[in-house]
């Protein structure tokens, strides 16, 4: 399946406010924010002219600003980046932002070559783009610096799995087990082999498929780590740990800590590199 930039605008033009609120109404996307957040606030420097990819509403567009110079926003979603504006004007962040645009990644003609000190496309913006992928790291490649840092964040296909295996053996009685045998074989939901409803075409990705494709790049990765690991352990484990602030606190710390130790990496909801930019 080839990529069709109409089947993520359109699921995220009829989000609502889901993107803005699901990092905060549960243990869940409570993890995924902290760990995104930690990456961010050690990478991103104040003189930093920063290109965020997929800002979506906004939940970490009010971080990324506080921590640079200069921040340019965009998004494929013209409900998300206007929802987006909305937030930053409620808090009152708008005018310190230089920018927002409606764009699709592949295309980003409106910015010269080596524009961004830092681009940060975290979310799983990457995951929408199939045959495109090396398309989509190439072009944030030609509008960042030499020696820029590039944050790119995936859905993880492993930790996905482990997650949402009720829903894996609900789409295989749907579906078929070859269905089933597809998506497992390659990470790949798409309209042919996996037509799932809700229309969400992606490629989850696995750690090695992430290593494969940044190879071909003139790069050098910082640091990988996962994001949602303490998310295998259910909604309702989560919940409970909430409840207890002092343990909850606890858990967040060490979710920062574990997503960093080898052999976790496939294990979150989320995969996210750290790349510079070779000389």
């Amino acid at each position: 399946m080839s990529y069709n930039p109409e089947i993520p605008k359109n699921r995220y033009d009829n989000y609502g406010d889901r993107e803005w609120t699901r990092l905060e109404k549960d243990g869940h996307g409570e993890l995924l924010y902290h760990v995104h957040f930690d990456i961010l606030k050690r990478y991103i420097r104040q003189n930093d002219k920063v290109l965020e990819i997929g800002a979506g509403s906004g939940r970490y567009t009010k971080d990324i600003v506080k921590m640079c110079k200069e921040l340019t926003v965009g998004d494929i979603s013209t409900h998300q980046i206007e929802f987006n504006k909305s937030k930053m004007k409620e808090l009152s962040l708008f005018e310190k932002i230089k920018d927002f645009y409606v764009l699709d990644m592949l295309d980003m003609g409106i910015f010269e070559d080596s524009s961004f000190d830092c681009i940060v496309c975290i979310g799983g913006v990457i995951n929408y783009l199939l045959d495109k992928e090396k398309d989509g790291i190439n072009e944030m490649l030609r509008v960042l610096k030499p020696e820029g840092i590039l944050i790119v964040g995936a859905m993880s296909f492993i930790g996905a799995s482990l997650y949402y295996l009720d829903g894996i053996k609900y789409e295989k009685d749907q579906f078929g087990i070859e269905a089933t045998k597809w998506v497992f074989n390659t990470g790949i939901q798409d309209e042919e082999h996996y037509p799932v409803p809700s229309k969400h075409y992606v490629h989850m990705m696995r750690s090695s498929e992430m290593d494969a494709l940044f190879s071909d790049f003139p790069i050098t990765v910082k640091e990988k780590s996962s994001a949602g690991l303490f998310s295998q352990a259910g909604d309702s484990a989560l919940e409970n740990a909430r409840q207890d602030k002092e343990f909850w606190k606890l858990i967040i710390e060490k979710e920062i800590a574990f997503t960093k130790m080898q052999g976790t990496l496939d294990c979150g909801m989320n995969l996210i590199y750290v790349l510079e930019k070779n000389n």
